[in-house]
């Protein structure tokens, strides 16, 4: 039951408001306010604060409607809410929204005392950047990086509507849960999967793409976790992971989503890393 679980934050109420533009003198040699055709706003309805500026087609979800009906497909699934935590985040002013819950009782050893927690992060978003989505994460409890993973069917995406579908997010939890450890078995690869300077370097240098600062902070992390945990594929894929969780940010209030849009960033070079432990 959602009661179980930890208390569910308040979100804002918002609602769509025409947006005006002011025209000093039409045709008619009158001024006034016109209606802008082509967008509208989405407001905090209690103090009218702006939040995002979105086009006329986009669908406004709310998440006081979305986030209780995700947390009654968690209760529905084969998932163990035991221990499970709720963590809330917003950035950009409100306008994107991070829920991140994270299950204890789903626990797996990489290796003696390496720890890993499943997560789902539901996302969502009222200035048009994210679908209404969900994905499908671990978090290693030694650094708290969130570890990705890349599978299609262990993410949604829909487009913005209140009818939420709960049978279909149901449906992709459980399956999570089955991605979750089929990745978990690949991670206990890794560790005795040998991985050559030149070849951490290559795939290093591909992900900065050309970013010198990005691949000095990647290049200083992965020399970090060799002299913690070796020259393999476990010290390579916490090089990525640790990146898109602790680097730093140019602005702390918006950490949340860029965190996000950097695990997606890491997903795309999830098959790269794979390819390595497939030819040892």
């Amino acid at each position: 039951m959602i009661e179980d679980f930890a208390k569910v934050e308040e979100f804002p109420l918002v609602e769509e408001r025409n947006l005006y533009a002011y025209s000093p003198l039409d045709l008619n040699g009158s001024s006034g306010f016109n209606v802008a055709p082509n967008h509208k706003a989405i407001v905090d309805s209690e103090t009218g604060r702006v939040i995002s500026v979105v086009g006329q087609g986009y669908n406004l979800t709310p998440n006081n409607i979305v986030v209780p009906r995700y947390d009654e497909a968690i209760s529905r699934s084969r998932l163990d809410t035991t221990g499970m935590t709720r963590k809330v985040s917003s950035s950009h002013d409100g306008a994107r929204t991070v829920v991140v819950y994270t299950f204890p009782a789903h626990e797996m050893e990489v290796v003696k005392g390496d720890t890993m927690y499943l997560q789902t992060t539901f996302l969502n978003s009222y200035d048009g950047s994210w679908k209404l989505g969900s994905l499908l994460g671990a978090l290693r409890l030694a650094c708290t990086n969130g570890q990705v993973v890349h599978d299609s069917y262990s993410s949604f995406y829909g487009k913005h509507t209140k009818s939420l579908d709960i049978d279909e997010v149901v449906r992709k939890l459980e399956h999570s849960l089955d991605v979750y450890m089929k990745n978990a078995e690949l991670w206990k690869q890794y560790p005795s999967t040998k991985v050559s300077a030149l070849e951490a370097e290559n795939i290093l240098s591909t992900f900065a793409n050309g970013n010198k600062k990005m691949l000095k902070i990647l290049q200083e992390t992965h020399l970090k976790y060799v002299l913690e945990m070796g020259n393999n594929l476990w010290a390579l894929f916490n090089t990525f992971t640790d990146w898109s969780s602790h680097a730093k940010v140019r602005k702390e209030s918006n950490k949340s989503s860029i965190i996000i849009n950097r695990e997606q960033k890491v997903r795309q070079v999830l098959p790269l890393l794979d390819s390595l432990r497939l030819a040892a």
